[in-house]
């Protein structure tokens, strides 16, 4: 059965694909349960607060008596139990769950049956309880029970830890299982591709060149029962015939001169050897000539495929192969023929050459009108400078495209002594002081550029007024490029 080149690699890259897809999947759920898990812990760690909060507003309940406070501890007890169900049952949404490890769950369990057996009867006691001296009671009796339950929440807290750094260290294992994967896989596809593909190409690379100098007795092995596997068999077809033609052709010139010599024999002997000599080369030309060609330009197309094949063009070499195999049909042809019978760079670019260039290309690009106006001379400052204050001009430009919704962008040179560039838009603008802080990155960009060079970068911007922007280059940076 014959599996084509297309079909085995394929396959091994698929099943390379299944196996990291698997590996990455493995992580990606290991890290949603240590989320998961971490959640818990913050609430877990939460309910520890609670817990005491609500004892510290029990005993102000004792002491000063009010409605008010009487409701806000039943808001904190409903708060809690709330919180400790979702601590139970999780919530994905968030992600929150506890761990799948039967000691956290039995822990959760013990914690769930303290609180509706003793913490919450007590606190109910203590609420309903009419006599103040029963209520100091009571709340004493609350106190110790508060802080065996807070040490149970503690416990579960530390088991959920250790499940967390158990769940780390598998999560780390595949982490470098992937690695281990990605530097194994890598070197069985180089290895797999160069016994199907490599090897092949080179063997008949050699063979062609062999051919090419009139060795007829080259043959290649055939391995494979593919695409090359019947490249390989077309030439040995091929070295065959040329082999057959050589004998035949070799038979008809000894035949010929046998004929020559017996009807001429009153030639001289000098006359005969140059007959013979002019049919041998006439037929020698003759097979030079209708393969020649053939036999280049196969060589030059196992070399192109064989670049192909380096650099990953598996589609062009797809391609080669289905022009080398009809390059040795046609080579077989002939044989049987004849026996009847081939980016931003500045470099000495001036200032306002650049911006003028920028705006032509950034207008042709989007539609927006540019308007530029030069005052002054032009400045005279070192290609670096240059190359930043373009930089900047044209993160300037990307913004108004992205988000300005501008249809004109004015920039103005000013050189009156100090070298000044204004870049100013009709867009929707923004809130300069909450928008334009560190987190945005293009205009932290701009700021680190002029800084760079030593320029004042200034924003200005409102919405719906336009963007503004300023940038100023000190005296001491012109004279110095000068």
């Amino acid at each position: 059965m014959q599996i084509r080149i297309r079909e085995k690699i394929t396959g091994l890259l698929m099943f390379y694909f299944v196996v990291a897809l698997v590996g990455i999947g493995s992580t990606l759920f290991v890290s949603w349960r240590l989320e998961g898990s971490a959640a818990a812990i913050n609430d877990a760690g939460s309910e520890r607060m609670r817990s005491y909060h609500i004892a510290f507003l029990l005993a102000k309940q004792v002491q000063q008596p009010s409605e008010a406070l009487r409701h806000e501890i039943e808001s904190k007890v409903a708060e809690f139990e709330q919180v400790l169900l979702g601590l139970e049952h999780g919530d994905p949404q968030r992600p929150l769950s506890l761990p799948k490890d039967p000691d956290v769950q039995a822990q959760m369990s013990n914690l769930r049956i303290a609180w509706q057996t003793s913490i919450q009867p007590r606190i109910k006691s203590i609420l309903d309880s009419r006599d103040t001296s029963e209520q100091q009671r009571l709340l004493d009796a609350y106190r110790p029970a508060v802080e065996g339950f807070v040490s149970g929440i503690n416990d579960l807290v530390i088991m959920v830890e250790k499940s967390n750094a158990r769940a780390t260290a598998l999560l780390r294992m595949f982490q470098i299982g992937l690695v281990i994967l990605a530097i194994t896989g890598t070197v069985l596809l180089i290895s797999l591709f160069s016994k199907m593909i490599i090897r092949p190409i080179t063997s008949l690379q050699e063979g062609l060149q062999r051919m090419g100098k009139a060795d007829f007795d080259v043959r290649l092995s055939v391995n494979n029962q593919d695409e090359l596997g019947a490249l390989a068999k077309g030439f040995n077809r091929m070295a065959d015939q040329l082999q057959d033609m050589y004998v035949t052709l070799e038979h008809r010139v000894e035949e010929k001169t046998r004929s020559v010599e017996a009807k001429n024999r009153e030639l001289a002997a000098r006359d005969r050897e140059m007959a013979i000599s002019q049919e041998r080369n006439l037929l020698a030309q003759e097979l030079h000539d209708s393969i020649a060609q053939s036999l280049a330009y196969l060589n030059l197309q196992v070399q192109l495929l064989q670049e192909d094949l380096q650099q990953g063009k598996t589609a062009l070499a797809l391609q080669g192969l289905a022009q080398i195999r009809e390059g040795v049909q046609e080579s077989y042809d002939d044989v049987r023929e004849l026996l009847v019978h081939f980016r931003t760079r500045i470099g000495d670019t001036d200032l306002s050459t650049a911006i003028r260039s920028a705006l032509e290309k950034f207008e042709g690009q989007t539609g927006i009108r540019t308007t530029f106006s030069l005052r002054g001379t032009d400045p005279d400052l070192s290609p670096e400078n240059v190359l930043q204050v373009m930089h900047i001009l044209q993160e300037s430009l990307s913004n108004v495209r992205k988000h300005a919704h501008a249809s004109r962008v004015d920039v103005e040179l000013v050189n009156d002594g100090k070298c000044r560039i204004s870049v100013r838009d009709n867009g929707t603008g923004f809130d300069a002081a909450s928008d334009a802080g560190d987190t945005h990155v293009g205009l932290r960009i701009m700021r680190e550029r002029a800084h760079r060079i030593a320029a004042n970068f200034v924003l200005e911007s409102q919405p719906g007024q336009g963007t503004w922007i300023r940038l100023s280059l000190p005296p001491n940076e012109m004279e110095s490029s000068s």
